[in-house]
């Protein structure tokens, strides 16, 4: 194979790494760091910019100072000038809470440590504007190895073989350390440095060793052998390893032998253009996406293309006009930049979200929301008959006297149960999964893949029950869940929920028609079995759904902005009491008629949120709803005074087990 060395191969080279970059672009803005087309994005952006800052660097440090300081510039520019949107759309539709998340992904962004913040402070995004800025974790990333870089280039600059070798070392041990799937590695420049290091070594080894020649060989040798690794092996770091080689000698071979001053101040243009575009991409598809009322995770991308090109023209501009017109030494500038940046982050995080922005109304549905999303998860047992179960203790020390077995409505109800255990004086147990409905002799199938499998529901209900005969202080057994959920009842939710389908266990077809007759078998099944062992049994009424609420959307229905929404409904904090009646009409007979026959008894929890007439979702200056059937700490604490009644019971309950009898 014969690869002419020619001012027309060069340029041929120069547009395919140019067509490559324009690839990773795209697939960077589409999505975080992880496997497959993601992982090769990234390394082929960290070989590109490591070949880029080795060449400055060998160029002399003068050179190098001027053309970081440029970069700088660029970067700072195009985030004040994306953050200034960003703020101006969020005081109109932000949350206090995303506004917040703004500032304080503003001072990382400014402080290049994105990447330091999702590895070490990583938070679930759980409202549709947080992590607007996480993309920047890729210029943090790449600033980190520059740094390390030249550190490395100053200590051996008399000595280019101890560098290589320094520069090989470092190398091998981040690839050795990429091999963990830590998100903690991926971020940093632990894992991250190796890819870096592959573009800029070739570099400085083309200054000691004659490889200058037979770099573009190298690099379609490395690319082969990468195409091949893909075939063979997948997307596997081994084949990832092969590709940054590749780019790297592509790019060392396609440097023209004589710099020319024009030629810089091209390029300096055309990567400008493209990290703005980078820096506008992601934002603005996350808040069209965000936009959508209805639907929050498809964002329109042909629809993004002008407002993207537009704004990244003016951010641009607005890099040039600095660039070219102050009369100020380059840094000078860069610093007031990045101070504004700090600044304006400082700034928002003191204002608690600008909460000011909203009614006193509004205020009660936002504050709901910070109570849900703050609410924690019960610890993992390590032993015992519940060990592997996520399992909380309420009340008073000591051996456990009630069993509370629910689905996700008793996690919300946990601050409730707690406050009552208190007051009663009665060591309660609290054990809960999302969507699991707490029967026996039932199968679970999910309509979508989730967290949870139906296999995983199941085998909780086993072990709960058959950990119930090892637990001898046990006296009452209370159930709590959204039975409407478990009944196929789909319009009780504002936003429904992907469906749950129930079967019997015998192995018969599922018949969806029957879903309801399956769950009350498996109701009177479970009650009979832990009534037959002396346990006390008792039912939590749901509490009355209101099928045209949802607190978070209730608050943004209030914000400055609500008309910038696409499809906002029309909502409704009350429902009157009849239409609550008759839509849970077929989960009260279910338990009355049990409770007639005195098998268990179903503690009415309307009381605390309904009059004569309707039921609310606000009961004071906060939300008791966080969504439709949903209730929030404050909701829950509303029932304490209810739960206390029924824990109390269990004090005067004699348990006869049935194998103290025989």
């Amino acid at each position: 194979m014969h690869v002419p060395d020619t001012v027309s191969s060069r340029s041929e080279v120069r547009q395919f790494l140019v067509a490559l970059a324009g690839v990773a672009f795209v697939l960077s803005t589409l999505g975080t760091r992880d496997g497959g087309p993601m992982a090769f994005a990234a390394d082929i952006v960290l070989v590109l910019c490591g070949g880029w800052c080795a060449n400055q660097l060998i160029r002399g440090i003068p050179i190098f100072k001027e053309q970081a300081i440029c970069v700088l510039q660029a970067y700072f520019v195009g985030l004040l000038c994306c953050s200034t949107v960003l703020f101006l759309v969020g005081w109109l539709v932000f949350l206090p809470s995303e506004y917040l998340h703004l500032g304080r992904s503003l001072l990382f962004a400014a402080t290049f440590t994105t990447n330091f913040e999702l590895a070490l402070l990583p938070q679930d995004a759980l409202l549709r504007f947080d992590g607007l800025l996480d993309h920047l974790w890729v210029p943090a990333l790449i600033a980190q190895c520059c740094g390390l870089l030249v550190v490395l280039c100053w200590l051996f600059r008399k000595n280019t073989q101890r560098l290589l070798l320094t520069l090989g070392v470092l190398a091998v041990a981040s690839l050795i350390a990429s091999t963990s799937e830590s998100p903690f590695v991926e971020l940093l420049p632990i894992g991250g440095l190796w890819a870096f290091l592959c573009g800029a070594t070739p570099f400085f080894a083309s200054n000691r060793y004659r490889i200058l020649r037979y770099s573009l060989l190298l690099g379609i040798i490395n690319l082969l052998t990468g195409i091949l690794a893909v075939t063979a092996t997948g997307d596997t770091l081994f084949a990832r390893v092969f590709f940054a080689l590749a780019i790297a000698f592509l790019y060392l071979g396609s440097r023209p032998r004589a710099s020319r001053a024009g030629d810089t101040q091209r390029r300096r243009r055309w990567f400008g253009m493209a990290l703005h575009l980078f820096l506008w991409a992601v934002p603005l598809a996350q808040l069209t996406a965000a936009l959508d009322i209805m639907d929050p995770s498809g964002p329109a991308f042909t629809a993004l293309l002008i407002p993207c090109l537009l704004l990244a023209l003016l951010s641009w501009s607005v890099w040039q006009k600095v660039e070219h017109s102050m009369k100020l030494d380059r840094i000078t500038p860069t610093a007031v930049i990045a101070g504004i940046l700090f600044a304006n982050g400082i700034i928002s995080l003191s204002a608690q979200g600008m909460q000011l922005r909203y009614s006193e109304r509004a205020s009660a549905y936002i504050h709901a929301l910070d109570q849900t999303r703050h609410t924690e998860l019960c610890p993992i047992r390590e032993d015992g008959p519940l060990a592997g179960l996520r399992v909380c203790q309420a009340g008073p020390k000591g051996p456990p006297t009630v069993l509370v077995w629910g689905d996700h409505q008793l996690l919300a109800m946990k601050s409730g149960f707690a406050e009552a255990a208190r007051r009663a004086g009665v060591s309660t147990l609290l054990i809960a999964q999302p969507n699991c409905v707490p029967l026996d002799g039932l199968q679970t199938r999910f309509a979508t893949a989730g967290k949870v499998s139906g296999r995983s529901c199941d085998q909780h209900s086993a072990q709960v029950l058959q950990a119930l005969p090892h637990l001898s202080s046990i006296r009452q057994v209370t159930l709590v869940a959204d039975w409407l959920y478990y009944l196929g009842d789909t319009q009780a939710e504002f936003q429904p929920r992907p469906p749950l389908r129930l079967g019997p266990v015998d192995g018969t077809p599922f018949n969806i028609s029957r879903q309801s007759e399956y769950v009350e078998t498996a109701v009177r099944h479970t009650v009979q079995s832990l009534v037959d062992t002396g346990l006390r049994v008792s039912v939590l009424r749901q509490v009355p759904a209101l099928p045209r609420f949802n607190a978070e959307i209730a608050a943004r229905s209030s914000a400055p902005g609500q008309w910038l929404y696409h499809s906002m409904p029309s909502l409704a904090d009350f429902v009157p009491v009849n239409q609550a009646q008759e839509r849970h009409t077929q989960v009260d007979d279910m338990f009355r008629i049990l409770s007639a026959k005195g098998r268990l008894t179903y503690v009415d929890s309307w009381p605390a949120f309904c009059t004569a007439s309707r039921c609310d979702a606000r009961g004071g200056l906060s939300s008791d709803y966080a969504s439709s059937t949903l209730l929030t700490p404050s909701g829950a604490l509303s029932l304490s005074g209810i739960l206390t009644k029924d824990l109390k019971r269990a004090q005067t309950h004699v348990a006869i087990r049935r194998d103290t009898l025989n």
